[in-house]
């Protein structure tokens, strides 16, 4: 397929879009990214967290930490 011009890229819905832009409002994330069907974002302490459409993002930071801990 490379070899004829085509590529294979993720396709990020409207949904997981505002959830990007939701994460980067937020106080303690730094940066985004979609990967695989997947929402990921990197905290201002550099840790990787995957996040869900409805996630309360609050919550899932104080989980992730809690459980690092």
């Amino acid at each position: 397929m490379r070899n004829a011009g085509h590529r294979l890229v993720d396709d990020a819905t409207a949904l997981n879009t505002g959830l990007m832009s939701r994460l980067l409002l937020h106080r303690d994330i730094e940066s985004t990214w979609f990967f695989n069907g997947s929402v990921f974002a990197l905290t201002k302490r550099h840790e990787r967290i995957k996040f869900d459409l409805y996630d309360n993002i609050d919550t899932v930071i104080r989980e992730f930490c809690a459980k690092r801990n």
